[in-house]
């Protein structure tokens, strides 16, 4: 069954998403039947593929950025799951 889901989430890390938890974010993406994205709210250069480590830093988000994460397809809810818990985790650096 195709799922569709749209959640906000925050960063909370000093350091806002930079390459080592972009990655990590590409290797959870990469586990999962699904196209997961994020992008800034209003920005115009569009949502980056959460299994791109370059389009994620392209995002810039410093701490304090709101994302809105996407996913779809048969494993969206469990992926957005793992995600959201990442973000809560700060990126395990705090």
């Amino acid at each position: 069954m195709e799922e569709n889901i749209e959640k906000i989430v925050q960063i909370g890390n000093v350091r806002g998403l930079h390459a080592r938890p972009a990655a990590e974010l590409g290797k959870i993406a990469s586990g999962f039947n699904a196209r997961i994205t994020l992008e800034k709210p209003g920005q115009p250069a569009g949502a980056a593929d959460c299994r791109s480590i370059m389009g994620l830093l392209m995002l810039a988000a410093p701490k304090n950025s709101e994302l809105l994460l996407k996913a779809e397809g048969p494993d969206a809810v469990r992926a957005v799951e793992q995600i959201i818990r990442y973000f809560a985790s700060n990126f395990d650096e705090e």
